[in-house]
């Protein structure tokens, strides 16, 4: 318990450090789609016009998490909302892996 103790971090540098490794994970899924649309079309029977839209989807809801996120931020622990955040990301991106259509795909 003694190294544990040792490397305590204050909140305002959890938040900092969560902040960017999220800024890092939204950076390479926004580049990672683009780079596999082919064989996402393919498996998806899409085209890239309706790629394009799931693209768009995704930064609406994204646009849309912001204000509420600020909000939820301003009133509680900021480092336990962006966990909270991460969580329903990686939940989110989790249930893409049982997309079999386009449809259950942009919901």
């Amino acid at each position: 318990m003694k190294v544990f103790r040792r490397f305590s971090v204050s909140p305002e540098t959890l938040t900092l450090i969560l902040v960017n490794l999220a800024g890092i994970m939204e950076r390479a899924d926004e580049s990672l789609l683009p780079g596999v649309y082919r064989e996402v079309g393919a498996a998806l029977h899409a085209d890239p016009t309706r790629l394009g839209s799931l693209t768009l989807f995704r930064s609406i809801v994204q646009c849309s998490c912001y204000p509420l996120a600020a909000y939820l931020a301003v009133r509680h622990n900021r480092a336990h909302i962006i966990a909270l955040g991460a969580f329903l990301w990686a939940g989110a991106t989790f249930l893409v892996a049982f997309s079999s259509t386009f449809l259950q795909l942009v919901f």
